[in-house]
């Protein structure tokens, strides 16, 4: 690994100190003075171990500089670098206070004059839930410095870096090939934004997450242009690197996820991704009938017949028509979307299709592009200092209701082989 010295210097005209930066403390205050006769120095050193990405554009940081357990002598000083070494907005003389004990150093940079203060070895931070106002927030812990020696800052992301692939499994469903889905946007839902940063856990774990002041918030991130994708195996999944503007930052924590288990009557809560999409399931005029999977013939009995549409109408809970036989030739469908232009294939229009239609067309859109739910699942969580890759499993795609997405077109009575 490289190291980049960046010897100190005086510079002239250097940033004032803000006043946010020089709150009070309970720890004592030893200013430093040029008569130790020590310059103070800093190397920022790139990291190529950090999240797989180099941290090289460092211009600004903020730092705590603790000599031996107590002796908070450089309070939140925001360091810059005007060319020629990094200088101290307000202490452009730094010298090394007196005294044999070591330093331990502190560090949050944003590369802005605001980055976070810290108190008594913590910060509190609040990640923007708008994509486009987050930073990558760089911290860094120095520690066993002794006075007169120069003091190497390795930076990590504090942040959790999320990524995406998407895609539909299709052996999760029988080897499914009829689907064809566009999507155009991702929401994390109710995901915390605001947590404690402390230096003592620094190591591995220094963020905690307080429930009740998570700050839980929706993360909308709009794609460049839709993306098309069909059935897949998972390790074919499309990745949405090169659709989403700029890094998407979450804070470190475990999200709950939403309890559905794919029946009715688990509403969103807690948790989930919402995909929004349109999908379109392709069958050719030879699907089967509900006719056909009733096993219903000219031999069957008027009870018989009472039975299956009474298993129609509470399965398809009202959403296809039952005033007279056309529910009998209802196809079995998947997904019932309508398509677009550029998918030109034969695909089955019925009455569910037509109600949708009639809900898309109430909600102002002519494509019936509509918001789907997954659950947020993870093992570990967002983690500190890395990269989450979420794969987006179409495949278990659930309604607001908590319902599975394909239950209604599921059949419920099997044909029986002749």
């Amino acid at each position: 690994m490289k190291r980049i010295p960046l010897s100190f210097l005086a510079a002239a005209g250097a940033l004032a100190l803000a006043a946010a930066l020089t709150g009070c403390s309970k720890e004592r205050i030893s200013p430093p003075s040029p008569d130790s006769g020590k310059p103070f120095i800093i190397h920022v050193v790139n990291n190529g171990d950090t999240r797989g990405e180099e941290i090289s554009a460092v211009s600004a940081f903020n730092m705590v500089g603790i000599q031996g357990t107590s002796n908070k002598w450089m309070d939140n000083y925001l360091f810059s670098n005007p060319g020629n070494g990094w200088v101290a907005a307000g202490y452009e003389n730094l010298y090394w206070p007196e005294g044999t004990d070591t330093h331990k150093f502190y560090a949050t940079c944003d590369n802005s004059g605001a980055a976070p203060v810290i108190t008594d070895g913590k910060f509190v931070y609040t990640v923007p839930a708008e994509v486009s106002e987050q930073k990558d927030l760089l911290v860094a812990l120095s520690e066993g410095n002794e006075a007169g020696t120069p003091v190497s800052l390795l930076f990590k992301h504090a942040l959790s870096s999320v990524k995406f692939k998407i895609g539909y499994d299709k052996d999760a469903r029988g080897g499914e090939n009829d689907l064809r889905f566009m999507v155009t946007k991702i929401t994390l839902h109710h995901i915390a934004t605001k947590g404690t940063f402390d230096f003592s856990g620094f190591a591995a774990a220094p963020w905690t997450v307080d429930d009740q002041d998570a700050g839980y918030s929706d993360i909308v991130i709009r794609l460049k242009a839709p993306v098309y994708f069909t059935p897949s195996a998972v390790n074919e999944f499309i990745s949405l690197d090169d659709y989403i503007d700029g890094e998407i930052y979450v804070m470190p924590h475990k999200p709950t996820p939403w309890d559905t288990d794919g029946t009715e009557g688990h509403p969103l809560n807690n948790s989930y991704i919402g995909v929004t999409c349109q999908a379109v399931e392709y069958r050719t005029k030879d699907t089967p009938t509900y006719y056909d999977l009733a096993c219903l013939d000219e031999d069957s009995t008027e009870s018989d017949y009472d039975d299956a549409k009474d298993m129609y109408i509470n399965f398809y809970e009202g959403l296809a028509s039952t005033d007279n036989d056309d529910w009998l030739n209802d196809k079995v469908l998947g997904m019932l979307v309508p398509t677009n232009g550029d998918w030109v294939k034969d695909v089955v229009l019925e009455s569910i299709l037509n109600h949708r239609n009639a809900l898309a067309a109430a909600n102002g859109t002519e494509d019936n592009v509509e918001e789907i739910f997954i659950p947020l699942q993870m093992t570990n969580g967002f983690g500190f200092n890395k990269t989450n890759v979420i794969n987006i499993r179409m495949d278990l795609m659930k309604y607001s209701s908590g319902r599975a997405f394909y239950a209604p077109w599921i059949p419920i009575i099997i044909p029986v082989n002749p």
